[in-house]
């Protein structure tokens, strides 16, 4: 888990994910590149009971991976929590690194006391991406058409859902 002291190096990676995969995520690198590293500390320091955070991977001395971890506070969904800004820098792709850092953020997410299932929502044309979150159990519920404009193109977004047991 990412903490204060972590955000120089987790700033430079979202800044590189948000130039190389725009599509990727509904912030801009725009939006993101005016944040102070004070401002960056506080977004990634982890709530007291961990129920939002940011995951880390580190590799060759530097981050490497990153995924958040949002669980709502209000009664109605604290049954669920939701992955968000999952990036791995191309360099370490194929290596197996983004399952180690879902695995790691799903086994925290189990942790979370009354949380039965995990979200997250991918870009429908990112085919690396879907075929890890199914690997691990992530199955689909719907398509968002034009969930995302960018540059006056539109990108639909696949939303996943893993459950962690039965609900009735």
């Amino acid at each position: 888990m990412l903490d204060r002291g972590d955000a120089a190096a987790y700033h430079a990676l979202r800044l590189q994910a948000l130039r190389e995969s725009p599509h990727a995520f509904s912030a801009s690198h725009d939006e993101e590149a005016g944040r102070s590293i004070d401002d960056v500390a506080a977004r990634i320091a982890p709530a007291a009971d961990g129920s939002v955070c940011v995951f880390g991977l580190f590799e060759d001395g530097g981050l490497a991976g990153i995924v958040a971890l949002i669980h709502p506070q209000r009664q109605k969904l604290r049954h669920g929590a939701e992955l968000a800004g999952m990036y791995v820098a191309p360099a370490y792709r194929r290596r197996g690194l983004g399952s180690v850092l879902l695995r790691a953020v799903i086994a925290h997410t189990r942790s979370i006391e009354g949380v039965c299932q995990l979200a997250l929502s991918v870009n429908k044309a990112n085919a690396a991406a879907q075929a890890l979150y199914r690997l691990l159990g992530f199955a689909s519920w719907g398509v968002q058409p034009r969930a995302l404009r960018i540059d006056g193109a539109f990108h639909d977004e696949e939303h996943l859902l893993l459950c962690f047991d039965a609900v009735d």
